[in-house]
């Protein structure tokens, strides 16, 4: 048994991105899912993260919180593939990336997929206001990580990175919503590099199966 283990849902963006770096850096590690849709959040996860949120990882007996802080040491004690540069200036490049979309971004994606998504999978209706507010957001967000993010085909840098791990699972969530996949089209490097994820392993090996869900099952 892999003494690294994931909590969370496998429908959360952040629990996927640590998933993903897991699959890319070749460790087994064992999922428990953590669905606080269904359930609320538990009481065992509240013990593990002291903000009471997902994901966390256990590694040794010792648990880790927050996303970045999870792929970071993921990246530091499973040597290869590595997945940040090797110079101090190539990582912080990584960071800066992440910390860009966790701030400017998915807030926004996150509003478009909650209501484009979610709500009708539980028997609900978006709220367009929200939807309309998000895409002209995303408009103009999108449209900076195509000019000055993916000037060399990547994320970070001219090499595959964390900040492709990170990006990649958020913009898979917007692509399933129209306004999503509209805006991702109008783009030709944010476009070819989308292309180039979809067919990334760790992207297919943690494709969400929403069916798995007893709240998306509704009559």
């Amino acid at each position: 048994m892999s003494d690294l283990v994931v909590y969370g849902p496998a429908y959360s963006v952040y629990t996927r991105i640590v998933r993903m770096t897991l699959v890319e850096k070749g460790q087994d590690y064992r999922f428990e899912e953590v669905d606080f849709i269904s359930e609320g959040m538990p009481a065992a996860q509240v013990a593990r993260h002291p903000f009471g949120v997902v994901p966390a990882l256990e590694h040794e007996g010792r648990i880790l919180c927050e996303t970045s802080s999870i792929c970071v040491y993921l990246d530091e004690v499973f040597a290869a593939p590595a997945l940040r540069p090797a110079d101090a200036f190539g990582r912080a490049c990584v960071a800066e990336r992440v910390a860009a979309f966790d701030h400017y971004l998915w807030p926004d994606m996150r509003d478009l997929v909650t209501q484009s998504l979610f709500a009708p999978m539980v028997g609900g209706w978006p709220d367009e206001s929200i939807v309309e507010r998000a895409t002209k957001r995303l408009a103009r967000t999108l449209r900076i990580v195509e000019d000055t993010f993916l000037s060399d085909g990547f994320m970070a840098g001219g090499q595959f990175s964390l900040a492709d791990l990170h990006a990649g699972a958020m913009v898979d969530y917007i692509v399933q919503t129209v306004a999503g996949a509209g805006l991702v089209a109008e783009l030709p490097n944010l476009k070819a590099w989308r292309d180039m994820m979809r067919h990334h392993p760790s992207l297919a090996a943690t494709e969400i199966d929403f069916d798995a869900y007893e709240w998306t099952r509704r009559d």
